[in-house]
């Protein structure tokens, strides 16, 4: 299935291809079908592997961790986020680090987008789709970029991602920020001259 992100967004298709939920006893999948009501943050790391497509990755549940794959030609919904038509959205686990108590902390509330990047895949338009998929959730879901959007390594300060996906780009990650805030910011002047 392929949904359009609107235009002000870039007009990106999505790939649906969930994977399988975790069966109630196994916690190995990302998917663990735990609905939840929304995304107070997101949080954009990447695949760790160099030259791992999004379709490649998307077949391989040790890899489609997250929400999303994105990569210079696809962006592939791996768990229920934006495209469910009954308004599924589930939670994913991404990362998972410990609490102060030691128990892992699977981010409930947390939508995660992960960048693919080196060998063939083009990173400055593998960026370019990341920036219209975060400014779409952030729209979405009322996310301020400034605030709302952080990187795994915010999260896990053993993980550096997604800065070898940046840099594959060309950019940093509060060039990043920058240009989904200033994605939605173009957005809402087309909406506001269109009303």
């Amino acid at each position: 299935m392929t949904d359009c992100l609107p235009e002000a967004f870039g007009g990106y298709g999505l790939v649906r291809q969930w994977i399988p939920k975790a069966k109630p006893d196994v916690l190995a999948t990302s998917r663990t079908g735990k609905l939840v009501k929304g995304f107070t943050e997101i949080v954009i790391g990447d695949t760790g592997w160099p030259a791992l497509t999004a379709s490649e990755a998307a077949k391989d549940i040790g890899q489609a961790y997250g929400h999303f794959l994105v990569d210079d030609n696809n962006i592939i919904e791996c768990v229920p986020a934006l495209t469910s038509r009954v308004g599924i959205v589930e939670q994913a686990r991404f990362v998972e680090t410990r609490t102060s108590t030691g128990e892992l902390d699977a981010h409930e509330t947390t939508l995660a987008i992960n960048l693919c990047f080196g060998g063939a895949v083009d990173g400055p338009e593998a960026y370019k789709r990341c920036v219209g998929l975060a400014a779409f959730a952030c729209k979405r879901f009322n996310l301020d970029p400034n605030k709302d959007v952080k990187s795994a390594g915010d999260l896990d300060p053993a993980r550096k991602d997604p800065d070898r996906a940046l840099r594959a780009a060309g950019v940093d990650f509060k060039d990043l920020v920058r240009a989904i805030a200033g994605k939605l910011s173009d957005a809402s002047k087309t909406e506001l001259a269109h009303a």
